[in-house]
């Protein structure tokens, strides 16, 4: 009962594995414990298992994981956005032990921006890489009103980046366990046949002494 109920449940998240990473990252850009790697590398790993590199399959990830991914993470981020743009530091300061974030850690990442023409890239590369907390990055957005346009380009861009190297990495491991998975299986059944012929050898071995 238990594995139809699993092979239900995974064919229910393939079947609308879009609409869930979609839905799975507006949540972590607004609820910060859920990790947006772990909802595309478990979508990936569905969708993608046994899938081989190729462009179409390449094609695949990006419409059905990458696109839906980073257009829930750009929506989502636009809460605290829209929160910091319109309260000001007064809501962080208020809000900082439930988010995780301290009007220190959204003053540290306005200090990586140094108002010229490169602050588009390092706000891309941020969202890129995700060695900054991207609640952080929201907050410090909507609180210095950086430009809604340019906003939205360089958090769906970066997003689009930052999912895709998580994809393939997800699509690769998922492929190499396939692999091992088989030859793991494999190596058992030799291994249970080897014990079950060496205690039916002992067995005939013994009542052999026992009949002498």
């Amino acid at each position: 009962m238990l594995s139809t109920l699993t092979s239900s449940l995974e064919s229910f998240i393939i079947a609308n594995v879009s609409w869930a990473v979609f839905l799975g990252c507006i949540l972590e850009q607004i609820i910060v414990p859920i990790p947006a790697s772990l909802i595309v590398i478990s979508s990936t790993f569905l969708v993608m298992q046994g899938a081989s590199f190729s462009l179409m399959s390449l094609g695949t990830l990006v419409i059905k994981i990458v696109i839906p991914a980073s257009l829930g993470m750009t929506l989502g981020s636009l809460v605290y956005y829209a929160l910091a743009y319109k309260l000001g530091k007064p809501f962080i300061e208020k809000t900082s032990r439930f988010l995780g974030v301290s009007v220190e850690d959204v003053e540290n990442v306005e200090k990586q921006f140094k108002g010229n023409r490169y602050d588009d890239i390092i706000m891309f590369l941020a969202r890129c890489f995700p060695v900054i907390p991207s609640i952080a990055i929201n907050l410090f957005c909507g609180l210095i009103k950086y430009d809604i346009k340019k906003y939205l380009i360089t958090t769906f861009s970066g997003s689009a980046v930052q999912i895709l190297g998580w994809g393939l990495v997800a699509w690769f491991s998922g492929n190499v366990y396939q692999v091992l998975e088989s030859q793991i299986t494999f190596l058992g059944n030799i291994v249970l046949i080897i014990i079950v012929l060496a205690v039916v050898g002992f067995i005939i071995n013994k009542r052999r002494q026992k009949n002498k």
